[in-house]
């Protein structure tokens, strides 16, 4: 029996591959699915809305091995629309929208862009940022910041500063200072496909159905799992629960960095002081109907960048983005730089996620040394565990590897069965 703790789309992903070879039980603390805990169902218009929280959008050049899943596992997505405005002390500065002409996606700077001298070196420094970056960075240092980067080449204060550290720090749900610090590689990477344009897109049905498909086929799914610690006796790796203990023969810990640190017990020292290595910074979603967040009807999400907050706020017009909502006035914001009333809140709820540096990437080494040992038992994995943006590419990317060399089957052959 394999125990995989933690029902996010990494742990969804190693039980849904895993599955289909051996015997699987998959773990969550809540009382939901892990990538569906944080919904939230409204009545609008009448009719029940499942909203996802975070609402989640992926592109299929960025996120291939998802797709890969999600094709294999018949979780239909569909194109949205993402157009975006970025506003700097409430002025417009940069804005991007996207069209569908005859069934071909393209993306196109919005008309604002050139009207200001900021909008023009955004876009001209956004050109040449697809164009050079890459071959810039294969004569830096390996380790250079993306901000020292980006000072070396000249690249504009307002293409720093007012786009591509705010823009990530959404991305990356981190303060912009934190963004600066990132390895240069890793912003450079996301961006290595150049001027090519893909769509934004989301699953169909929603998160529900990407955890209804992924654990349709599973036979042991415990929620509200209470798992007091996970330790070796001897050989063995044991789980300790509330009322009992279990052996498994391999351990899948697919939780956030710092949950799964505090799970760990004897036996797995080297494991814990590896997960201390890593570091997470909280935001905060908050879904309402408080149309001031978003004042331009012409695009789906506004980030806005304030003097005196260390995020910028980013809202999401979802009535705009999901075509069932027909227009409701129903938002989603991420980093509220304040709350709305009280009864304008659907939901609030906070989300940590992993920060990338250098100190991570050597950890993220330290990690791949582990599982590399033939007697590898318990395995961590998750965006985290990877060098890059920790995105669901990489939970996913990283459940698989981890299966490939549990079954010591290729993932090819893992997605294909």
């Amino acid at each position: 029996m394999i125990a995989i703790v933690g029902s996010g789309i990494t742990g969804l992903t190693a039980a849904w591959a895993l599955n289909k070879f051996c015997e699987v039980s998959l773990y969550e603390k809540h009382s939901d699915v892990g990538m569906a805990a944080f919904g939230a169902k409204q009545m609008i218009g009448g009719n029940e809305v499942e909203f996802d929280i975070p609402f989640r959008t992926i592109k299929r050049d960025y996120y291939p091995t998802l797709f890969q899943v999600y094709d294999r596992a018949d979780i239909q997505t569909k194109v949205v629309d993402y157009s975006f405005r970025v506003d700097s002390s409430d002025q417009s500065v940069f804005g991007f929208f996207s069209k569908n002409i005859f069934g071909h996606h393209f993306g196109f700077p919005t008309a604002d862009v050139f009207l200001s001298k900021k909008g023009r070196n955004i876009f001209s420094d956004l050109l040449k940022f697809y164009t050079n970056a890459k071959t810039d960075w294969k004569n830096e240092n390996p380790n250079i910041t993306i901000l020292d980067f980006l000072k070396k080449y000249n690249y504009s204060h307002e293409f720093i500063f007012e786009f591509l550290l705010p823009t990530f720090a959404l991305v990356n749900t981190c303060k912009t200072d934190t963004v600066a610090l990132y390895p240069a590689e890793t912003i450079i990477g996301y961006h290595s496909r150049g001027y090519s344009y893909t769509p934004q897109e989301t699953a169909k049905f929603g998160t529900r159905d990407i955890v209804n498909r992924l654990t349709g086929e599973l036979k042991h799914l415990h929620l509200n799992a209470n798992i007091q610690k996970i330790y070796k006796k001897g050989s063995k790796t044991i789980i300790q629960f509330e009322s009992e203990e279990k052996e498994f023969e391999h351990v899948i810990l697919s939780t956030q960095a710092n949950q799964a640190q505090n799970l760990l017990g004897n036996g797995f020292e080297s494991e814990k002081e590896i997960l201390n290595e890593f570091r997470y910074e909280a935001s905060d979603v908050v879904l309402h109907t408080d149309p001031s967040y978003f004042k331009n009807p012409t695009v789906s999400l506004v980030f806005n960048i304030r003097d005196g907050y260390d995020k910028p706020e980013v809202t999401l017009d979802l009535g705009r983005i999901i075509p069932e909502l027909k227009g409701k006035k129903v938002f989603q914001t991420w980093n509220p730089h304040k709350l709305p009333e009280k009864n304008q809140i659907l939901k609030l709820a906070k989300f940590e996620r992993p920060v990338m540096d250098e100190r991570t990437a050597k950890a993220i080494q330290r990690i791949s040394s582990l599982h590399a040992d033939p007697n590898c038992k318990l395995w961590l994995c998750g965006s985290y565990s990877l060098y890059g943006i920790p995105l669901l590419e990489a939970g996913a990317k990283s459940a698989l590897q981890v299966t490939s060399q549990i079954l010591k089957q290729s993932i090819d052959e893992i997605i294909k069965t």
